[in-house]
């Protein structure tokens, strides 16, 4: 279990995950549970839609889950090799925002506890050309772009 909690609301799917569920076969699809018919019945969905669109919310769930361990860590070593009183206290997705969130406690001695928390964009829905998207499969963007949000340079030159 992580040092930190993930969250996350809405789950949107991507298209490859939804191109998944719709072309896996019948015979791998979930088996429904009463209440899950029960569910079905009240989207007017039939059993194999309702049996995809479960598919859907679980590929969608494992991705954001990955995700998210993924970023922490690299967050987590990060403030240990610092070692300057930032904590990981989550990492948040919000439904349609563009990527993650940190929210991350400074303990700093003698003024306690700041809560703060660092947008992460590890994905666009703009049309912005120029927008700054991070790599969630590359640490060290993910790195570089916490330094520079952190003032890291400063925090380091002030320690000092």
């Amino acid at each position: 279990m992580a040092a930190f909690q993930i969250l996350t609301r809405g789950l949107p799917a991507r298209a490859e995950e939804w191109l998944l569920a719709q072309e896996t076969p019948i015979a791998n699809l979930p088996v429904l549970s009463e209440e899950d018919q029960q569910r079905a019945r009240i989207r007017h969905l039939s059993d194999e839609q309702y049996a995809r669109h479960l598919l859907l919310r679980q590929s969608a769930r494992k991705r954001e889950s990955e995700e998210g361990e993924r970023i922490g860590k690299v967050i987590l070593d990060l403030f240990e090799e610092w070692k300057a009183g930032f904590h990981l206290k989550g990492i948040v997705k919000r439904g349609f925002e563009p990527g993650w969130c940190a929210l991350i406690e400074l303990q700093a001695p003698g003024s306690g506890s700041k809560f703060f928390e660092i947008p992460l964009p590890t994905e666009d829905f703009s049309d912005e050309r120029d927008r700054q998207v991070l790599n969630v499969a590359n640490p060290e963007e993910i790195r570089e772009y916490l330094r520079s949000k952190l003032g890291w340079g400063e925090y380091r030159a002030a320690a000092s």
